[in-house]
């Protein structure tokens, strides 16, 4: 009888639970077609929705929208886990934090946390959204999480918490779907789209990991922030002729303050992914290829206890089935081998293929974090340990109160503080490195959680010769090298080798600083710098409001001080006052006010219309250029190469920008057989002829980087490129940050001093030839941070070239002046160059 009444209770259990799962629809029958059907792809709104019923339909599934994207839509996580796990979320979430700061518990709290604990995964999918299979997936994936009661599934769903980002960029998904939906059946199915498919910084998004520029890396932090996964696993897509999937391990370098434990777990996942993949009988499972992990720029993960799990699975033509023959794959991917012993033999590749391989992927981790759920958690708490109780050297940086731009310098520490990172003030005086600091200076002390994140945002890199051979070219980075926020953001931090004491209080946000007016009755008019960017914003909103807005051209002496050259100047009026006080609010600007006028020759300032080169190929440049200007209040129009052709440009522009963009894609653009007509061509030789004309005619043309080329070779510019031709071998820098020695005489140059950073990227320089050299390489090895071959073709060398032409000029800036909005402390190249463009010269 006792046994007839178990029974019965468990069959009651599952019977409820069966029709709990009845009620999960499957994504097929939502969709109106199976997951990886050929040209059949879900849009965001249909992800949205999905995950929407999932969340009300199953218990294991919690729905959040963290918040809205750049374009305004959900930016939604599934905390995806058992129904018992779900009653308990927020202890398990606790638990987290907990083992994140060994400091707060003890050893036998910890072992405790571990016991009871839960591993936390992280799955991001497509934040490439032409890289779409993995969004498509996360419908199946979740589905199955929900709904499945066998005992694979059952010991993932009990161990395991799952933050599913089923879209990491759906203001992308929703763009590619509509591209892609638009051109079905035509000669243009599954083209390239003629925009970036994030608003700013398309395949960029990626590289947004220690700097957070953009909404959904803020988005993403903020749940990483919250729950400190174990493991983040990274979902893309790859060229299609190569492996079918890549899985970690990585190649050499890693970047050094990254854990050695932490190295170690990436290999084991990665490998363990892979014989899971290839026991399932796929073939073309590669690791230990291409990908290496030095930049923190991809990986913010690897330095907050958490291990980067990359997958790059083989594309196609969105949702467009291909056939790829053996043949045309590469030789090194036609025959077993360690890092790929099951080759894969061509044939047709769908998105079916791309979801199934995605799928297995996931399941794979999740399965690897399940079965060794403590392990994973003893080694999160290991490696947090080693952060907090370091006793090497370094031992801290130094951040001083007193700096040339205050208001970037706390930018840079919020950056650090989003990353987790501590930061004291100090409250007296004290010595460290031999020199005495005052009260107020900012603290870094390395021995904290996430001081290696810290670290490795301070220092300067050196990055390792890894040659194939002696002699070899150096191997090629995955992407940059250098990374030292000082040196991009122009602010001093220094380097303390040795302990030092003094009283400190932490602070838990760092406020951007006021301004401040000093007004007097009746002025002649306001000063204020030009070191700072805030400097440039004010000058924007006062330019903006009409005022009379000048930059001194010479230095002069009012006030019983000198004001030095590119000191700003405004004429009184009536309300200014007022105008100056609203932005001292905001703004740390100093508004000091002249009582006469100074006797000197001035440039006086107009609004600027200002037009931004839009080539329907898509730049990076361009997007992160307008990213840029708008968050410095830049007002700007988009150029278009119809806008180009059709010439008389003075009429709405003062000032015309090329973003970074060669001289082919400019002048050719994208061939009419890859793109509908609407959108193929570039400026063509009419176009180039009209810019010339727009010089000619008094107009400024800003080049940027590579964009220089366009004009030295267009034009017949005498500039030359030094570096022009060269080979590898002999030359090459792959992402590094170079000392400058600048002009400050120039108006260009207005507020630097006369050394400063550059960053280096696939960059001309500039040699002989007409022109003003506003910027120069220095006489010898100028790098600062990163990596360095053939130093001798950048000795005083030029980096930044203003050249006259007709009634206007051409400022070629040679190096990427707002790189991935990082380089807070070459902006101001740009901003000045924007008004110079348009200035006169006059007496004031």
């Amino acid at each position: 009888m006792k046994r007839a009444k178990v029974f019965l209770g468990v069959f009651v259990i599952l019977f409820f639970s069966q029709a709990v799962l009845a009620k999960v629809q499957k994504p097929e029958d939502f969709l109106g077609f199976k997951i990886g059907t050929d040209r059949k792809v879900a849009d965001m709104h249909q992800i949205l929705e999905y995950f929407e019923r999932l969340n009300r339909a199953s218990e294991r599934v919690k729905v959040t929208e963290v918040g809205k994207t750049t374009m305004g839509n959900p930016f939604i996580v599934a905390i995806i886990t058992s129904a018992q796990n779900h009653k308990n979320l927020e202890r398990y979430r606790q638990y987290q934090q907990r083992l994140a700061d060994p400091r707060k518990i003890t050893e036998k709290e910890a072992m405790n946390i571990i016991s009871d604990g839960k591993a936390v995964v992280m799955i991001n999918c497509s934040i490439h959204a032409t890289e779409i299979g993995a969004a498509q997936m996360s419908m199946e994936l979740a589905y199955d999480l929900a709904t499945s009661n066998d005992n694979k599934m059952r010991e993932i769903l009990d161990n395991v918490i799952l933050l599913l980002v089923p879209m990491h960029n759906p203001d992308g998904i929703q763009m590619v779907v509509d591209w892609y939906k638009k051109n079905l059946g035509t000669k243009y199915e599954g083209s390239r789209m003629p925009w970036l498919y994030h608003k700013y910084v398309g395949h960029d998004n990626n590289r947004d990991w220690y700097m957070f520029t953009q909404v959904e890396s803020q988005l993403t932090i903020k749940v990483h922030n919250a729950w400190h996964p174990q493991v983040i696993l990274d979902m893309h897509q790859t060229g299609s002729r190569g492996a079918r999937i890549f899985v970690p391990p990585y190649v050499d370098p890693y970047e050094p303050n990254i854990d050695p434990i932490l190295r170690q777990q990436v290999a084991m996942m990665g490998t363990f992914m892979a014989s899971e993949l290839t026991a399932e009988g796929k073939a073309g499972v590669i690791h230990s290829q291409r990908y290496d992990a030095w930049t923190p720029a991809r990986a913010y993960h690897h330095y907050h206890g958490g291990i980067r799990v990359l997958t790059e699975v083989a594309s196609i033509r969105l949702a467009t089935p291909i056939t790829v023959k053996f043949e045309e794959l590469s030789d090194s991917l036609k025959e077993p081998s360690v890092r790929m012993p099951l080759p894969w033999k061509g044939g047709k590749w769908s998105l079916k293929d791309i979801v199934d391989y995605d799928y297995s992927a996931a399941k794979a981790v999740l399965t690897n974090a399940a079965r060794l759920r403590e392990n994973w958690l003893r080694n999160f708490y290991r490696i947090h340990k080693k952060a907090v109780f370091r006793t090497g050297p370094p031992f801290a940086y130094i951040i001083p109160a007193e700096q040339r731009d205050l208001s970037t310098t706390v930018k840079m520490m919020n950056v650090l503080q989003m990353g987790g990172v501590e930061i004291h003030r100090a409250q007296g005086s004290f010595m460290a490195n031999g020199c005495q600091y005052p009260e107020g200076t900012y603290i870094v002390y390395l021995a904290q959680p996430y001081g290696g994140f810290a670290k490795a945002l301070l220092e300067r890199q050196v990055y390792p010769e890894i040659r194939e051979y002696p002699g070899a070219p150096l191997k090629t980075p995955y992407d940059v090298v250098a990374h030292t926020l000082p040196l991009l953001m122009g602010v001093e931090a220094v380097r303390v080798e040795k302990p030092f004491k003094v009283k400190t209080v932490k602070l838990d946000k760092i406020q951007r600083p006021k301004g401040k007016v000093d007004a007097v009755s009746n002025p002649f008019g306001y000063v204020w710098g030009h070191a700072a960017n805030d400097d440039i914003v004010a000058l924007n909103r006062l330019v903006k409001k009409g005022n009379k807005v000048f930059w001194a051209s010479e230095s002069f002496q009012k006030n019983g001080k000198t004001y030095p050259a590119g000191t700003m100047i405004i004429r009184n009026k009536d309300g200014l006052v007022e105008d100056l006080k609203a932005m001292a609010k905001d703004l740390y600007v100093h508004f000091e006010a002249l009582e006469t006028k100074p006797e000197i020759k001035a440039y006086e300032l107009k609004p600027v219309k200002l037009g931004l080169y839009k080539s329907w190929t898509a730049s990076m440049d361009e997007g992160w250029t307008r990213w840029v200007l708008e968050q410095f209040e830049f007002p700007y129009k988009s150029v278009f190469d119809k806008d180009i052709r059709m010439g008389n440009l003075n009429q709405d522009f003062d000032v015309i920008i090329f973003p970074d963009l060669g001289e082919r894609a400019i002048i050719n653009g994208i061939p009419e057989r890859a793109t509908p007509p609407e959108y193929s061509g570039g400026i063509g030789e009419v176009g180039a002829k009209h810019i010339r004309e727009f010089v000619q005619e008094g107009g400024a043309l800003i080049t940027l980087n590579s964009a220089a080329v366009f004009p030295m070779k267009q034009f017949y510019l005498t500039v030359e490129n030094n570096v022009e031709g060269i080979d590898r071998k002999s030359f090459f820098i792959p992402g590094s940050i170079l000392k400058v020695l600048i002009d400050t005489t120039h108006p260009i140059a207005y507020g630097f001093k006369r050394d400063g950073a550059v960053f280096f990227r696939r960059s001309p320089v500039f040699a002989g030839g007409e022109g003003k050299a506003v910027v120069r390489y220095t006489v010898h090895n100028p790098l600062l941070s990163g990596w360095i071959n053939g130093e001798k073709y950048l000795h005083n060398k030029g980096a930044l070239i203003d050249v006259p032409l007709g009634k206007g000029k051409i400022i070629l800036i040679g190096f990427p002046v707002q790189y991935r909005g990082q380089t807070h402390g070459t902006f101001k190249f740009l901003f000045n160059s924007i008004y110079y463009g348009g200035a006169t010269l006059n007496e004031l």
